[in-house]
């Protein structure tokens, strides 16, 4: 059985492969109230476009709480577990303890790297 971790911004998602995918149950309905994991993108078109050139089936989402507005991509990766894209940069991030509130933008998430940056290269 295979696996890998992916670690950013000081959290570790860790991604196994079933060990018999053939006999997997697959899930056919794609409901954005079911368990999932989300991620963010740059560019909601660019994946959209992605998954038809794919021919993976997806649904379009837009929820909107206090004032913001994120769109939503729902479908399910190969082994029936479901996946969100979002464009959810203007989402607020509830902080950690000791860690200021901020927004999730690019522009944030590079200033939040740039102190580790030149730690390391400071090596």
């Amino acid at each position: 059985m295979g696996g890998v971790w992916l670690f950013g911004f000081g959290v570790g998602i860790h991604l196994l492969e079933a060990e018999d995918p053939e006999n997997k149950p697959k899930k056919t309905e794609i409901n954005p109230k079911d368990n999932h994991i989300s991620f963010q993108c740059e560019s909601m078109e660019a994946v959209e476009k992605k998954l038809k050139e794919m021919e993976i089936e997806y649904v379009r989402a837009t929820v909107e709480e206090g004032g913001i507005q994120v769109d939503q991509l729902f479908f399910h990766d190969p082994d029936g577990f479901m996946i969100e894209i979002c464009n959810c940069d203007s989402l607020p991030v509830i902080p950690l303890a000791g860690e200021v509130a901020r927004a999730c933008s690019r522009v944030n998430s590079l200033q939040m790297l740039q102190p580790r940056v030149k730690q390391v290269l400071q090596q």
